[in-house]
């Protein structure tokens, strides 16, 4: 199955020490996720699914795996492999050590981290490198990932993004029908899609301007007391003094003053960028190939001596 390794049962509990708590290193809607080391010393992340109450389409998971493992990019993470003998369904993947973008940017402790804007437009890059390749999938039928956010967007050594989590993405064919949900966080998910119930390649944009917001003004998507980010930025948009006073201040303080000029206009044109990705027609929203364009060109802009 396209390079990917069907490991047994015993393997992954012998990987994950018995699914030890200590190797948890993450929980959400779909199940949790615990760091593992292979047999020959691979360190993995071993996604476990849970029931929720509800019983599992072994098809859904098929799609998943296939998904996955035809779909490949720097920036996507890799699946090693998978566990097809047992109750519930288990993927193997690559170890990314850093932890979540939203780790870096909102969370406490060892995990936060200064990020120059350079750092966070190159992030923005390869977020919209690895979508737009999900998106175009030349010669297989188009996949969206369904629940685009900063927590699906993990960190390598060096900050390279690896987006994670295709736990809610599904072929597009499956995406049109009118049973299909999305089983997202309702801080990133489209308001289009709750209007009419059909995901498509423009609601993962929809949430990726939400991460891009995020980015520039390390806000959460839901911010001070519920406040939230795309609403109030959509409010202030228009006003510079108070859409600039929303970018992270901290990050600007930090730039040498020769920059801040070029650092300031970066961020007005992500801001514009974003605010396109976040608009209620979602004809009028750019594709991720199309922001992936403007975002390249603003790294060039950046990197310029």
């Amino acid at each position: 199955m396209m390079d990917i390794k069907i490991f047994s049962e015993e393997e992954l509990k012998k990987m994950t020490k018995n699914y030890c708590e200590k190797r948890r290193i993450g929980k959400g809607y779909f199940g949790e996720v615990y760091k593992g080391i292979t047999q020959d010393n691979q360190q993995v992340a071993v996604k476990r699914f849970v029931r929720n109450g509800e019983e599992h389409d072994k098809q859904d998971f098929a799609d998943e795996i296939t998904s996955q493992a035809r779909i490949q990019h720097e920036n996507l993470v890799r699946l090693v492999g998978c566990c097809l003998h047992t109750d519930v369904p288990m993927l193997v993947l690559e170890f990314i050590p850093r932890g979540s973008l939203y780790d870096v940017l909102h969370g406490n402790g060892r995990h936060t981290h200064d990020l120059p804007l350079p750092t966070r437009v190159d992030i923005a890059v390869g977020c919209a490198e690895a979508l737009a390749c999900m998106h175009s999938n030349i010669g297989h039928k188009s996949v969206v990932h369904g629940d685009v956010k900063s927590g699906n967007i993990l960190l390598g050594n060096n900050l390279e993004p690896k987006v994670s989590d295709f736990g809610s993405s599904k072929l597009m064919s499956v995406a049109k029908s009118d049973n299909w949900s999305v089983m997202a966080d309702k801080s990133y998910i489209d308001p289009a899609y709750i209007k009419t119930g059909r995901f498509t390649e423009k609601s993962d944009v929809y949430s990726f301007g939400v991460v891009l917001l995020e980015l520039i003004t390390r806000k959460k998507a839901l911010y001070d007391d519920r406040k939230s980010l795309p609403l109030s930025f959509a409010k202030y948009y228009k006003d510079d003094y108070a859409r600039r006073n929303m970018y992270d201040q901290d990050m600007l303080s930090s730039a040498d003053d020769a920059l801040r000029p070029r650092y300031m206009e970066c961020l007005d044109r992500m801001a514009n960028i974003a605010i396109r990705c976040l608009k209620e027609d979602i004809d009028e929203r750019p594709t991720m190939a199309e922001a992936l364009e403007e975002l390249k060109q603003l790294s060039a802009s950046l990197n310029v001596t």
